[in-house]
């Protein structure tokens, strides 16, 4: 049995992944900020 995605969750879906997305963004801009002041 093949579950069937509606609109909504396919939104809800597609709101996560950019969640997720702009946390990771956050985390390797800290990195290089972090690299860039402190150095390795």
């Amino acid at each position: 049995m093949v579950a069937m995605i509606n609109d909504e969750q396919r939104r809800a879906n597609r709101r996560l992944g950019w969640i997720f997305a702009a946390i990771a963004l956050a985390f390797a801009v800290a990195y290089v900020v972090k690299v860039g002041l402190f150095g390795f």
